[in-house]
């Protein structure tokens, strides 16, 4: 039964009440009021309705610190989704009610981080799909394990998937290289140089180099053990002479290099301006390592035991060895 009253402030609620709801909405005319109940009693007749009061005042932000409070903690990568969360907050998106959630927001929110804009850095193709596959599994836990009322279609449903290219085509030349270390050198990360050339030589990954910890570097048998990997193994890997030399540096911190994802790409970022090198990430130091590991005749079950590959399909997207880099070898070869 739906009744319409005027307020004090001269607006209009509509209510509906049956035996087991009770269902109200304020409206600024009348006729908006009588039309919306007339709707509600249709759909509770028929078993139709979903009350929406549980997410109406909730936006995509509020789910999203649930969700980094409550499921992140729980999965190996959390520093890394917190750390996706966090932008996630600082964008406008995450300020819209879930309800008025379009597909629309979600595209925009993909520009922006696909653009450099100044505010967002621009992230690679597998990193934007990343981001935006996680808005709709927010969506989807809110509905099916927090029980939040919301529309049953998920408004990343039409968002088209960026193209990834299947291999990672940029390693630093030798003078690139050279003045990247340059550059680091001159950061207020005092050991920005030092991290750098570590990746260079070891071809680990970021939070492999920063979880790394004294104790689990041998410095007689020249060895860094590397516990819970992103495949879920303990690794050992070698290191050169250099890479030990920069280990000890550091061997009286418990951590060798300690800092922040968010922290080293400021740094990181500002060094590459200074030395002049374009579309290149501090995950691209792996990819040179391991091209460098081929160049120098390591094979591929030597190379996979430091980068931690298990198939050469994961292995081969690291190499980057082109043509021009086998010349005097082939014709070594040919002279035999």
């Amino acid at each position: 039964m739906a009744t319409i009253g005027k307020t004090k402030t001269g607006k209009w609620c509509a209510q509906v009440r049956t035996h087991q709801k009770y269902i109200s909405k304020t409206f600024i005319s009348k006729a908006h009021a009588s039309k919306w109940a007339k709707e509600v009693e249709y759909q509770l007749d028929r078993e139709q309705f979903e009350d929406f009061s549980d997410s109406a005042k909730l936006s995509l932000g509020d789910i999203l610190i649930r969700y980094r409070d409550e499921i992140t903690p729980t999965k190996k990568s959390k520093d890394t989704e917190t750390h996706k969360i966090n932008l996630m907050l600082r964008h406008k998106i995450s300020k819209i009610r879930l309800l008025d959630l379009k597909t629309k927001h979600v595209l925009d929110f993909k520009k922006d981080i696909k653009d450099n804009d100044g505010k967002f850095y621009p992230r690679a193709s597998s990193t934007i799909n990343k981001y935006v596959h996680f808005i709709y599994t927010v969506w989807e836990t809110a509905k099916v394990n927090w029980d939040i009322t919301l529309p049953p279609f998920n408004p990343v449903s039409l968002v088209k998937a960026e193209k990834v290219k299947d291999k990672i085509d940029r390693i630093l030349t030798p003078e690139e290289y050279q003045d990247l270390l340059s550059a680091c050198s001159k950061s207020n990360l005092v050991f920005l140089q030092d991290m750098v050339e570590f990746a260079y030589l070891t071809a680990m990954r970021f939070g492999e180099i920063t979880k790394l910890k004294s104790k689990n570097v041998n410095f007689e048998k020249s060895t860094a053990l590397l516990l819970d990997t992103k495949n879920g193994d303990n690794r050992l890997v070698p290191l050169t002479d250099r890479a030990l030399k920069i280990a000890k540096k550091y061997r009286f911190q418990p951590r060798l290099f300690p800092v922040t994802r968010d922290k080293c790409r400021h740094y990181f970022e500002q060094a590459l301006k200074r030395a002049e090198i374009n579309q290149f990430r501090f995950h691209d130091l792996r990819a040179c390592a391991i091209t460098n590991l081929f160049l120098n005749g390591w094979s591929i079950a030597e190379v996979s035991v430091v980068s931690g590959h298990k198939t050469w399909s994961e292995l081969q997207r690291y190499t980057r060895i082109k043509a021009s880099d086998l010349i005097v070898k082939i014709n070594k070869k040919g002279k035999v």
